[in-house]
């Protein structure tokens, strides 16, 4: 395969290697995916569905309040609607029933006539919830991508991440997993291709939206789901994306993540969600009407929340930080608790550090109980740091990157007290594990050879996100000019040598360096803009360092290395 030395250079960097290998990789119709039937319990789910129907029970489908929930939520669901009529689905309030299973929805779930309930996206360790729905006389069927860290439901669980699962991927998206039971059921009924083809939106939608890793299975199933998008057949899709702005425009991961799947998220942040999985199922154009309207305006009123609870977490956050604080633990108070893990996120970027922010339960009449979330710098395991103190919890759960708890207001300042201490060790330990660090470049490639066609070649390494980050190309001892502060002074645009270059992130850093008149070397990726229908390349630039080669040893080193060289 004739490729691009420094494409090539990535691949291999990014454990790509063999011909067949990069062939998939690269591939515009990937076939890497797996028998459904690999998975454990898949055959005994089957089954579970296909007694419920001919019982004649009727089966809940009992989703999650974000993209990859309602997503799964509304595949399933149509998915079951081929076989049978006798199917609803439940979203859970984010305010007052918080993730998962809980058994009030349970209760009212069996009081409305289901007899079956089929978990997407939770459910794994629900353990009281499940033997609390058995009681209640609900057969019950788990299917979820989270990880088993506790005591597993007592039922039928379908999910790659349980112990001794032969199936050969286990990052699957919940959604994902709810594909694989669609296509499991296809396959024994021998149901019409269309009930996989007309869902491959909704699974590609979830696995860019859920940040799951793009690699193998859920490569196919992006790049399949992004043509879907782009095809725009699911009324309430197109509805969206037309209000949105972008009728007739190409649908990339980029839109998926950062303005799609926000409006989606933005109805569970801020409202109920429930209404999204009709969007996603109905062609009702007033129900399309009504609800995507909601979702612009839910998104609008997010931002709007969030701005005001950045800006008043980001003052606690800088005072801390002020007295040397390693970790920021932050009281929002009555802050909406829809938009707390979007600022910690925020306030992680900005400082470097992990963030937790506690807001007031507003399910706890007497104000006796505060709920927490928290976001992570990579270097620090939120979750093994917050699980050796499992015993302040009420409950908690989370991963290294993130988490989420409820605890009693009362152990507030101990709680910040004892992460502090424990940040303090690990920096003992590892006394660079927060400082940021430069980004080590997938190939060095020479400025001639950063255009419009090398960047056009690049796209067929997307679609970029976990598991598979946009590259990072180094071009060293370049001449900034055309220096210049835009977007109210956070980005900043300027000319390194031949290459326009543009900065969104870390403007204040980066400003003297390259304001200097000293060569620099640039991080980043060249991409293809459109502006006023006209195309053009720049290089987004992720980091900035003063050159320190002689202007020879840039061409000498590529020489050695071999891949900068020109095709």
């Amino acid at each position: 395969m004739h490729l691009h030395p420094a494409i090539r250079r990535i691949l291999k960097r990014r454990g790509i290697k063999a011909s067949n290998d990069i062939a998939e990789f690269l591939s515009e119709k990937p076939i890497r995916t797996y028998d459904p039937f690999l998975l454990r319990n898949m055959r005994e789910g089957v089954d579970f569905i296909l007694s419920a129907i001919n019982e004649n029970k009727r089966i809940c489908v009992y989703g999650d309040y974000d993209v990859d929930g309602i997503a799964a939520t509304a595949l399933l669901v149509r998915a079951l609607r081929y076989i049978t009529d006798n199917v609803d689905w439940y979203i859970p309030s984010r305010f007052s029933e918080g993730y998962g299973l809980n058994k009030e929805a349970l209760r009212n779930i069996a009081d409305s006539g289901a007899r079956a309930v089929i978990t997407v996206d939770c459910g794994s360790v629900s353990s009281e919830e499940v033997a609390f729905g058995k009681s209640l006389g609900l057969d019950l069927l788990v299917t979820d991508h989270h990880n088993i860290d506790g005591r597993a439901a007592d039922c039928l669980i379908i999910n790659p991440k349980q112990e001794g699962d032969p199936y050969p991927f286990r990052d699957l998206a919940g959604c994902g997993v709810a594909f694989k039971l669609a296509q499991a059921l296809r396959q024994t009924l021998s149901l019409p291709k269309d009930m996989l083809n007309d869902a491959l939106d909704l699974v590609g939608l979830a696995t860019i939206a859920d940040i799951v890793p793009l690699v193998d299975e859920n490569r196919t199933f992006a790049k399949y789901g992004l043509k879907a998008l782009n095809r725009m057949r699911r009324p309430g899709l197109r509805s969206l994306v037309e209000k949105l702005g972008f009728a007739g425009k190409m649908i990339s991961a980029d839109k998926v993540a950062f303005i799609i799947a926000p409006h989606i998220n933005a109805a569970g942040r801020m409202g109920e969600a429930r209404d999204v999985v009709e969007l996603l199922l109905t062609d009702d154009k007033a129900v399309i009407n009504r609800v995507t309207d909601e979702l612009i305006a839910y998104n609008n009123e997010r931002k709007s929340v969030q701005e005001d609870v950045f800006e008043n977490c980001d003052k606690i956050a800088a005072r801390m930080i002020k007295r040397g604080a390693p970790i920021c633990v932050v009281n929002a108070g009555d802050a909406h608790e829809g938009i707390t893990g979007i600022v910690a996120g925020k306030l992680k970027e900005k400082y470097s550090r992990p963030v937790i922010i506690l807001t007031n339960s507003a399910s706890a009449q007497d104000s006796a109980y505060l709920k927490g979330t928290g976001r992570s710098v990579e270097s620090v395991d939120m979750y093994e740091l917050l699980k050796n103190h499992e015993d302040m919890f009420e409950k908690f759960g989370g991963h290294a990157m993130a988490c989420g708890f409820l605890m009693k207001a009362v152990d507030e300042e101990r709680f910040r007290d004892t992460l502090i201490r424990d940040m303090y060790v690990l920096l003992s330990r590892s006394p660079d594990i927060l400082d940021v660090p430069v980004p080590e470049p997938d190939a060095e490639i020479r400025p001639k050879d950063v255009n419009a066609d090398f960047a056009r070649r690049l796209r067929a390494l997307e679609p970029f996100g976990s598991g598979n980050p946009m590259p990072v190309l180094a071009v060293r001892n370049l001449i900034v000019s055309d220096l210049a502060r835009i977007g109210q002074g956070r980005i900043l645009r300027f000319n390194a040598g031949s290459l326009p270059c543009v900065l969104f992130r870390r403007a204040d850093e980066f400003y003297d360096t390259l304001a200097s008149g000293n060569p620099v070397s640039v991080f980043g990726c060249p991409t293809i803009e459109t502006y006023k229908g006209k195309q053009r390349m720049q290089f987004k630039v992720e980091w900035v360092l003063e050159a320190t080669a002689q202007p020879g040893d840039f061409d000498r080193n590529c020489t050695n290395e071999g891949f900068a060289c020109s095709l």
